[in-house]
């Protein structure tokens, strides 16, 4: 997966302003200018102008300590744009046919080192599903998560080395992870590599080792992944993959038509 080569001249207006943007709807709490600049790596006085130009366009204000927040016009960008794309429409039906397995069920999409969940669903929390299911409050850096695996997997070896390598832009990792060891046997890029040829991710979790991800790709260009989390030994993962495959096919046949 990859967003292709940059242009020759760059708008960096555009391009600081959306990595603002991204900043200040993925933080939980209002952030200030300072705060902010220092998280991206930019000039106080510049993420100043830029948060004053997303605060007139709606998409962001400020609060009674004069701390940004999201303003009421992202909402309006983010369901039209979901609207507008169909995935979300034609992967609800598919992905709540997962729940039936026992494990939580999820859909993202890669943005930079981060995964965004679109969808993420508990099955043992029934009453949850129709509040959460539709996205999840955080991105996750995506070298910890099988649906970012799974995507990244997608990339070529130059884009990796330009994300994860020395020099990479503070934006690129909000969260500051630390950035993955790339090159040599049992690298970053190698374990890349054995992703896109078994055609699918089983990751346990950092902080629960007990837990996995099982993620496959959307699209024969991926452009999503779909996985299920939980207690996935290996039969289970026998059991689980025909079945998330079929439904990565579902989503992609109902997106492309």
């Amino acid at each position: 997966m990859t967003h292709g080569k940059p242009p020759a001249q760059p708008n960096l207006s555009l391009k600081d302003g959306l990595s603002c943007l991204q900043a200040l709807v993925a933080h939980r709490d209002p952030i200030g200018t300072r705060e902010l600049a220092d998280l991206l790596g930019l000039e106080p006085t510049r993420v100043n102008r830029l948060l004053k130009t997303l605060a007139y366009l709606g998409l962001a204000e400020q609060d009674d300590h004069r701390k940004y927040r999201p303003g009421p016009a992202i909402h309006v960008l983010a369901a039209s744009s979901l609207f507008g794309s169909g995935l979300l429409r034609s992967a609800v039906g598919p992905l709540e046919s997962l729940l039936e397995y026992g494990h939580i069920v999820a859909m993202g999409v890669l943005w930079r080192d981060q995964t965004c969940y679109l969808y993420y669903a508990d099955p043992s929390r029934p009453e949850d599903i129709a509040a959460h299911g539709l996205g999840h409050s955080q991105t996750f850096p995506a070298a910890s998560s099988g649906i970012g695996l799974t995507l990244l997997a997608q990339t070529s070896p130059e884009s990796i080395r330009e994300l994860y390598g020395p020099g990479r832009s503070p934006a690129s990792s909000l969260a500051n992870e630390e950035p993955p060891v790339l090159e040599g046997p049992g690298g970053f890029l190698d374990k890349l590599e054995s992703v896109r040829r078994d055609g699918y991710s089983l990751v346990s979790f950092p902080s629960n080792p007990n837990r996995q991800t099982l993620a496959v790709p959307v699209g024969k260009h991926p452009y999503a992944a779909i996985g299920l989390s939980g207690s996935i030994d290996e039969a289970e993962k026998q059991r689980l993959l025909p079945a998330l495959l079929n439904t990565a096919k579902l989503i992609d046949s109902s997106t492309s038509h």
